[in-house]
């Protein structure tokens, strides 16, 4: 091993753990969607989308409202659990496993498979800088066909 090799692993070595890994962003609060700035790819496109957030890494926490038609069709959904862990989780398609894993600081990736294989869903979210804009990358794929849409939220 050269002495710059062992210099650097010396470095790394003493390095603080918490300065190895990067600043995870706070998801928690109230999230409120922005029709206008998101695209539906050809689904349903809802009216409103509020989400509130309970986030203390790894632990995440989300319940929200979604309603498609004025008054009309609203539907309520919420999750509680550890980033990095499989999840059950229910869908308006079907019950399955949901796994959240963390890609960096500010980017989450899920994948829902539904328990009878028929279904997959995949979101990538991803936190502005600032913290106050949420974009949420969503793929469903199944009987019905592939649909893929961008929903982006912004914090209240």
């Amino acid at each position: 091993m050269t002495f710059h090799a062992c210099g650097a692993l010396l470095a790394l070595a003493l390095m603080p753990a918490g300065a190895l890994t990067a600043q995870v962003a706070d998801l928690s609060g109230t999230w409120v969607l922005n029709p206008e700035k998101s695209s539906w790819g050809g689904g349903a496109k809802p009216v409103n989308i509020m989400v509130t957030i309970e986030h203390r890494e790894p632990f995440l926490s989300y319940s929200g409202t979604l309603v498609y038609a004025e008054g009309e069709d609203t539907r309520s959904f919420k999750f509680s659990g550890n980033i990095g862990a499989e999840h059950p989780a229910r869908r308006s398609f079907g019950e399955g496993k949901l796994l959240i894993r963390r890609v960096d600081g500010r980017t989450l990736a899920s994948t829902f498979k539904s328990n009878d294989g028929m279904w997959t869903e995949t979101i990538r979210t991803t936190v502005s800088r600032n913290g106050k804009v949420m974009r949420r990358n969503i793929r469903r794929e199944g009987p019905a066909g592939r649909l893929q849409w961008t929903e982006v939220y912004e914090k209240r």
